[in-house]
């Protein structure tokens, strides 16, 4: 037996900050399927409720609050955290990302954990040419301002504990897979859509963290994405032509900034916090983000289930 088959049989206690939301849930499931006691931080209990009935221990609170977080990683060999969303305003990715993350690190036990493994993402890389390759390695060079908070947490987490970063791509998978904004046909390729995107299935996003909690050391970076990079648009004219709806209008970058201005706005008096079109979200939409793999498969074993989206899409159209 090698001391990686012996990892995987040994029941370990985790905390999953951001349990309930999409990845949150995928991985909270996948780890109480291998055996693992698992407590789960949510900040709507309802949300919570279903896990808890699969066995997670059910907890209440908000990385911004504290208060909330204490006692909550105790007795915790691993923290996973993923909270973080791409579509949230500088202020609100700080408050996550950066005073979130102290929040956390403050309420720790540190006497306990082995890893505290956290979802990233490629915003760090700000906007890499036409013609490069992204790998762990590559330079950071953030443009935006989630890129900019996203390097500050990083750099907080490697300082303060154990952390592994997982960079992660465009998830997708069953609920997420823009299908229904191509019926309704309110989706729009910015700038044509002539740049390079990467993506990953949410199940293999879960087994990239749990290899990570299994195998990866301390400090390590990795990029979540699979094997096949592919050009926005067309990724959508093979979308599209599966399920007999229309590629998506082209919307210029600038007007999609006017946009999300004007939808902020509108939101803003009507009590509302969150709008699509914010930096981030352009910024993630219209990067060139040709994300190469070799790393979780060499170091971490990973064999993805959906290699490409072509696979990951005729399961979700079954």
């Amino acid at each position: 037996m090698t001391l990686c088959d012996f990892t995987l049989l040994v029941e370990m206690n985790i905390l999953v900050l951001g349990a309930n939301g999409y990845t949150g849930l995928h991985l909270v499931k996948a780890l109480l399927e291998r055996g693992h006691a698992v407590r789960g931080l949510v900040r709507d209990v309802e949300r919570g409720i279903a896990l808890e009935k699969l066995g997670m221990d059910l907890r209440v609170g908000d990385v911004r609050d504290e208060a909330s977080l204490r006692n909550v990683a105790d007795d915790c060999e691993i923290i996973f955290n993923v909270v973080a969303s791409c579509r949230i305003e500088p202020s609100e990715a700080k408050a996550i990302l950066l005073e979130g993350a102290r929040s956390i690190f403050r309420n720790v036990d540190r006497a306990v954990l082995k890893k505290y493994i956290w979802c990233s993402n490629v915003s760090v890389y700000g906007y890499p040419k036409m013609k490069e390759r992204v790998t762990e390695t590559s330079a950071l060079k953030p443009a935006y301002a989630l890129g900019k908070i996203t390097v500050d947490a990083e750099k907080l987490a490697s300082e303060s504990l154990p952390a592994i970063a997982v960079r992660v791509a465009s998830v997708y998978g069953k609920g997420r897979d823009f299908i229904l904004g191509l019926k309704e046909n309110r989706l729009r390729l910015l700038n044509g859509g002539e740049n390079w995107q990467s993506r990953i299935h949410v199940e293999d996003l879960v087994q990239v963290l749990i290899a990570a909690m299994e195998r990866a050391n301390a400090g390590s970076v990795y990029l979540a994405a699979d094997d096949l990079p592919v050009i926005q648009r067309k990724f959508f004219e093979e979308i599209c032509a599966a399920t007999g709806t229309t590629v998506p209008l082209n919307l210029e970058v600038n007007a999609a900034r006017a946009f999300g201005v004007f939808g902020r706005a509108m939101n803003s008096l009507g009590g509302e916090q969150r709008y699509q079109l914010s930096e981030s979200v352009i910024g993630l939409l219209t990067g060139n983000y040709f994300c190469l793999n070799d790393k979780i498969k060499n170091e971490l074993g990973v064999v993805l289930r959906y290699p490409t989206f072509r696979e990951g899409y005729k399961e979700i159209l079954k």
